[in-house]
């Protein structure tokens, strides 16, 4: 699975996702973005805003 949010969202998304999960050590990493297509980092920021 991959999951897209923002820094500012991680540690809630890793909550959420350690409550849900049935592993023990689940696998869950974060990945920066270095760069990409702006109209899309955009859409990221603009959908993950509270």
């Amino acid at each position: 699975m991959i999951i897209k949010t923002t820094t500012d969202h991680y540690d809630e998304m890793e909550r959420r996702l350690r409550a849900l999960h049935p592993y023990e050590v689940p696998e869950i990493v974060a990945v920066p973005i270095a760069g990409g297509y702006p109209p899309y980092l955009q859409w990221l920021e603009d959908t993950t805003r509270p």
